[in-house]
Parts: C-alpha cells; structure tokens; sequence
C-alpha cells in the first residue's frame, strides 16, 4: 500500500484496555524483539495524540526528531525545569550554518534555579515609571505652611509631601496647525502686507519630532509605510509614503553624522557580541536573478553590541556581507593598542574574522537549547544536564554586582566543579555506548563536547559572558520589522534602517529617550559635524544645556 491510499483505522482504547493488550503481548510466544517493536508502536500511538494535544511537540519538531529534518527554531513552553527570566533568559538560537533565520522565537527561557522568588507586586505602575511627563502643580488657595488649621483647633499648618495623579490623555501622531496668514493690497499702488509669521511658527512643514516619531515607528515598532498612511488618512492627516521615506532620510542623514564615532567606540569594546538573521533587498534579489552564476547571494541583517566598561553600543548592517565579514571591518577601526577583544558568537565558522585574533567564546546556551528540545524524549540525561547548567547560571546571577575578576574568581571556585561534572556525564554517556553518537541526544553531546573549550571561556577570561543573549534579543528589533514590512527597497535605503535601528537601540540600552535624541541630532547639525563625540546618548544633554546657557 502506498503512502496515502488509506487512513489507518482510528479505535478508542481506555488506559485499562492498552494495559491489557500490553500485558497479552508479553504473555505471548512473539520474540522478544517483536514484542518491544510492538509494545514501543502502542505507546507511541497513545503518547503522540496527547502531547500534540497539549503543545509539548509541534509538528514541525516532531518531523525533525522523528526524521532529522527541517529547520531549529521553535517557540518552547516553559515547563520541566525551564522558567522564564528577564535576566538569564536563554533565548532561542540555532547553530545550523543552513538556516540563516535566528532567534525568531518571541519568547525565552532560563534553567530553573534553585532560589528563584517570584517578585511582588499588583500590576499597577507608580507615577515615577513615567519619565516623559508635563509637570503641573496644583497649590492649596488660600493657605500656606505656618497659617492657623481652618479646623479653629488652634494647630498651625506645616508641609507634607505632596501626592501625585496621573492622567493619561490620547493624541495622534501629528497635530496639525493650519495658520491663515491676513493680506491687505493697496488699491492704488498694489502694495501687499502680509500678518508677520511669528518665529515659533518655524520655516518647515514637519518638526523634528515628527520626524523622530516616524522613525521609531519604523524601525523600532515596525509599522510599513503604508498601514501608517492608511492611519492617518484614516484620522485625516494625509501621509504618503514616499513622503514619509523623504522625512525618515532626513533623520537618517543626522544620524549619520555621529554613527562613525559609535562605530569606532563599538570596535574599542572590551566585549563584542555578534550574530546573523537574514534579509531580504529587492534590488539585490533582482541582481541575482539577472546575474545566476553569482557565488553569493545570501542577505544577512548582522548585529552587534558592543560592551564597555561605561557603555553598550548597538549596531545593524544590512546587506550582502555576514557576521564574520562585518565585524572584520569593523575591527579594523580597533585601536592597535586596545589589546585583543573578547568575542561572543554561536558557532558558526563565518561568524569569526580571518585576518583578526580574537578570544573566541561560544553561546553556553545553545548548548542548553539542544538538550531542552529533547528532554520529552529522553529525559533523564537531558533533565540532568540541564539541571548542571541551570546551576552556572544560577552562580552567573550572584556576579552581577562584582567586577570582572571578582566573578571570574566565583566561577573558578563554583561553577568549574559543574562544568567538569557535566563534561563526565555527558562523555560517560558516549564512551558507554548509552547514547547513539549519530542520534539527536548524541549530536547534542557531540557539539557541547567539540566546542568545550569555547564553551567554558567564562572560567578562564575575566569578563568573558556566557552566552550570547543580549544580542539575540536586540535582532528581533529587524526580525520584527521583517515580518511586517517584509523588505527593503535598495541597499540605500537597508543602510539608514540599519543606521537608525542603531542609533535608536543604543539609546534604549543607555535609558535615553530615542525621541528626544533623534530631535537633538537634527536641530543641531551645524555643531555635530565639528564634534560628533560630543552628541552621543550619553552627554548630548550636557552639550544641549551648554547651548541653552550661551544662548541665554
């Protein structure tokens, strides 16, 4: 019979009844080797209705572990030891040099720790969670600290810390002002006279900030061009999307002045975390098609954060070039006395620089990923070694507040004895034959095994990470956009999103307000080109009350 001619015939079984069988089976005079076939086909039938029924296997991971397909991302519940964490969270990655889209996952998990606390609280923001506000003080008429109590009690009033409400009122996007200027002509002579336009009325049609808005909105929230003209037209304020790529090139073009010099900090990190996703640009996918014989023709989004003992520098480059090719480019801007840069990546071959030594660590994580997709399958070595790990992060937790070598001296004295142990168990495990080596579970062993020493990095360099989180989960920033807006155009026009995605994401890891930033770099071009390491995030405030102050 072949694949499809008949559906095999569904029967409903109580566990009573599958027991039975189970039971008859092994009564019989069947081989014993027939008999497990048999035993193994029943429970199986039983099993795979209910986990597919419960989501702890999606059909996409069921064709891959039955039959080495497909694809390694998958979104995961968070169960058997695995909780989520906003500050170890593992993120979903995949290490296959096939599968150039990442970290899609919207979701992330961490090992589950033996001293994990649920933090309180009841949902509620307080009025300090809201930074960009306007200030009003509302004064008691009448009355001052020092005047009889109205209560006729004889007390005097004294002053209380005053309480606090906020409001949260809507608004669109752009507030329209339509300003109808008074003309008068001379009947005589012709003269016209024109009302003066008052200076805060400005010379532009569209402000900085709105400007700034729209940027955000298509680089960081990721809102096509068109759903935003179709909105506004929608609230009567028409917006084209030619013209909103017109006002974003604008913003762009400031922000380009200021991006070499993050670049340059970026290269002079003393950690540098790098990895892929993938993009589309038309423009480029249309060469290919006229050019077939064309050796390359991947598009990879490449991002990198870049730590330094003062800051946390995001960059994005979109384009033909991978990880590897980029960040040999951008190393070339290293200072040649910063000394070699402690490199954080999967371990994918391209992700590393030819002509650059680095200090080469591989994600810890993704170590952990391959065992937790298949604890369902086998889940006493996996649930063990995902146990050993969860304990390295669980001691990475408690070195947060030390510095690099106070933590590399915890790790030493905590974690080595858990990674050794887990290095015995997992190679035990091959040695005695209890794991296939070509099977999944030993393809797992197999890469934690060959990249050990990448893997461990954390137990021998002060500063070295564990894994290459912070980096996965600023790519879904692209990631996110791709899914909405799909593409873009040009490589023109993939380098400012690339730009823009920096600039607004380094303000995001510094707590800047990217709008208030995005202003200032377009209302003070003239004084950045001359000192553009003066209009970073971090102290374009000082420059902006430097100016306020002269001016004045």
């Amino acid at each position: 019979m072949s694949h499809g001619d008949e559906l095999p015939k569904v029967i409903d079984k109580s566990q009573a009844d599958i027991d039975a069988a189970i039971a008859a089976i092994k009564a019989s005079d069947i081989p014993s080797g027939t008999q497990d076939f048999a035993i193994s086909c029943i429970r199986l039938a039983v099993w795979l209705p209910k986990a597919l029924l419960e989501h702890k296997i999606t059909l996409f991971n069921l064709r891959k572990l039955i039959f080495g397909l497909g694809r390694r991302n998958k979104k995961k519940t968070k169960d058997n030891g695995a909780v989520e964490s906003n500050q170890s969270s593992l993120t979903q990655t995949n290490e296959d040099a096939n599968t150039p889209d990442k970290i899609e996952s919207s979701e992330t998990e961490t090992p589950a720790t033996s001293n994990q606390i649920s933090k309180p609280g009841h949902g509620r923001l307080p009025h300090s969670a809201y930074s960009n506000t306007i200030e009003h003080q509302l004064l008691i008429a009448n009355l001052k600290a020092g005047d009889r109590c109205p209560m006729q009690c004889g007390g005097k009033l004294y002053v209380l810390n005053p309480g606090v409400i906020v409001r949260v009122q809507g608004q669109n996007l752009a507030a329209v002002h339509k300003y109808w200027i008074d003309k008068l002509r001379c009947a005589s002579c012709s003269h016209l006279i024109s009302a003066d336009i008052p200076k805060h009325v400005g010379k532009e049609k569209y402000d900085a900030a709105f400007k700034g808005i729209l940027a955000l909105q298509k680089y960081y929230v990721a809102i096509p061009f068109y759903r935003q003209a179709y909105f506004q037209s929608v609230l009567g304020v028409p917006l084209p999307a030619s013209t909103q790529w017109q006002l974003i090139e604008d913003v762009g073009g400031a922000a380009l002045l200021i991006f070499p010099t993050l670049e340059r900090m970026a290269a002079n990190g003393d950690v540098v975390h790098n990895d892929d996703s993938h993009v589309k640009i038309t423009d480029v996918i249309r060469h290919n098609r006229l050019h077939p014989d064309k050796e390359r023709t991947g598009m990879f989004t490449t991002g990198f954060i870049s730590r330094t003992n003062q800051h946390d520098i995001a960059l994005f480059y979109n384009g033909t070039l991978h990880a590897g090719e980029n960040i040999e480019r951008l190393l070339k801007k290293r200072d040649v006395n910063a000394g070699t840069v402690i490199q954080m990546c999967d371990a994918l071959s391209r992700n590393t620089p030819t002509s650059f030594q680095t200090i080469l660590c591989n994600c810890l994580s993704h170590g952990f990923r391959k065992f937790d997709d298949l604890k369902d399958f086998y889940p006493e070595p996996c649930i063990h070694v995902i146990k050993l790990i969860a304990k390295v992060y669980d001691n990475d937790d408690k070195t947060r507040d030390m510095t690099k070598q106070q933590r590399l001296d915890y790790h030493q004295h905590n974690s080595e004895p858990i990674m050794n142990e887990l290095r015995e168990y997992i190679t035990h495990q091959l040695e005695s034959k209890q794991v296939e080596p070509n099977d999944s579970l030993g393809k797992a062993i197999r890469y934690m095994l060959k990249h050990w020493h990448e893997l461990t990095q954390f137990l021998r360099i002060a500063g070295a990470p564990l894994d290459n989180n912070i980096v996965e989960r600023a790519l879904k920033i692209p990631i996110r956009g791709r899914r909405t807006w799909l593409f873009y155009k040009t490589e023109y026009g993939a380098m400012i999103g690339g730009v823009l995605t920096s600039v607004i994401y380094t303000c995001v890891l510094s707590g800047i307000n990217p709008l208030h930033y995005l202003v200032a770099l377009q209302e003070h071009k003239e004084q950045i080109v001359k000192e553009p390491e003066r209009w970073l995030p971090w102290n374009y405030q000082d420059n902006l009350l430097s100016s306020l102050a002269s001016a004045a």
